[in-house]
């Protein structure tokens, strides 16, 4: 079943028709809109669309491919989205800002960028993230089953516009510099005479072994291991705007001291810097795994039972923090997102539009 269509009333001004119309939606919205027709309407050319919100909804016409498009109140970070991978891939269930981890059950997977060449327990995005878009992830063909994701949605409309995605940095004598100054890094691949990989981060007092770099959060340099012979580095990462929510909101380097392997910032955490890693100063990072997995040696997972966000590692003493921190109520300039895909929407019947044309 498709989008449905009523005439009540039809009027005509000089040379137009203006003609109210009831829509009526079906059980199975299809991501990026229901078609719509001229003909549906009583004419014979669309020229624009009044669209009144109904049940919580909004909604567009998306005049370049005749769509009538389902927005609503997303959230702006999803701690841990469960998807099951399906011929190497997923898709997420919202559009994707910023992905700061992926694991299986008590395993991480390593992210990587979409040109990489994936190696096992690595994924990397299908495609670059574009706007509007749910996210999709492919995977190593070794990896099979359930996944969970966290990620910053592009409801956050801060940090989508301040992704910078696939940046070359040109490496001399085993350091580069981003173009700008960083507030979270997605991921960083090594590129070099011994390996092109997933690069895990350090502290930046840190030496870094292969295929681990230190990153300097407030300045944007990177510093590689002399063995691994770094020719370059492809990074994605949320840039530090000049001002505002994610530049007031910033903590770069953080030291954090553990009670009972568990590391709490000081402040309720809402974007985590370090995608899938937690840096240890003096000690290499420990890996990511889903809130619910079993911790093994050099991995950690985030705690939430206490109401706020903490860090928790097999056996940790230190921690280098760097977030951005506040209450998700706070998040400024938060956007509607398109519906997902398969939605529910046979509740949704006389929604009003006033359709313009010929």
């Amino acid at each position: 079943m498709s989008l449905s269509t009523t005439i009540v009333k039809q009027d005509v001004f000089g040379n137009k028709r203006y003609h109210r119309v009831k829509l009526t939606f079906d059980s199975s919205y299809p991501y990026g809109g229901e078609a719509l027709t001229a003909r549906q309407c009583g004419m014979s050319n669309i020229d624009s669309i009044i669209l009144e919100p109904a049940k919580g909804f909004r909604f567009e016409f998306d005049h370049d491919n005749l769509k009538v498009q389902v927005f609503s109140r997303a959230p702006a970070i999803v701690w841990e989205e469960q998807q099951t991978i399906s011929s190497n891939a997923i898709t997420l269930n919202y559009p994707a800002a910023y992905i700061f981890y992926v694991a299986q059950s008590a395993a991480p997977v390593g992210l990587t960028d979409p040109a990489a060449t994936l190696a096992a327990n690595q994924c990397k995005p299908t495609a670059a993230l574009a706007a509007g878009t749910r996210t999709g992830l492919t995977f190593h063909a070794g990896l099979s089953g359930v996944v969970y994701v966290g990620y910053i949605t592009q409801a956050w409309k801060d940090v989508w516009d301040n992704l910078i995605q696939s940046e070359a940095v040109t490496v001399t004598t085993n350091e580069g510099t981003l173009a700008n100054v960083p507030i979270a890094m997605q991921s960083c691949r090594i590129t070099g005479g011994t390996s092109t990989n997933v690069g895990r981060p350090l502290d930046k007092d840190d030496t870094p072994a292969t295929l681990e770099y230190k990153l300097a959060p407030t300045t944007g340099v990177i510093g590689t291991a002399g063995a691994d012979v770094v020719t370059g580095l492809v990074a994605t990462y949320v840039k530090k705007p000049a001002s505002g929510f994610l530049s007031e909101r910033l903590i770069a380097e953080e030291a954090w001291t553990a009670a009972s392997n568990v590391n709490t910032p000081t402040y309720p955490l809402l974007l985590y810097g370090y995608s899938g890693f937690m840096v240890e100063n003096g000690a290499p990072p420990v890996a990511l795994v889903n809130v619910a997995g079993s911790l093994g040696t050099d991995e950690w997972k985030f705690v939430f039972n206490t109401g706020e966000v903490k860090l928790q590692a097999d056996a940790v003493t230190t921690g280098t923090g760097m977030y951005i921190w506040g209450r998700p109520e706070e998040i400024p300039g938060l956007m509607d997102l398109e519906i997902r895909n398969a939605t529910d929407l046979s509740s949704l019947v006389n929604v009003m539009a006033l359709v313009i044309g010929s």
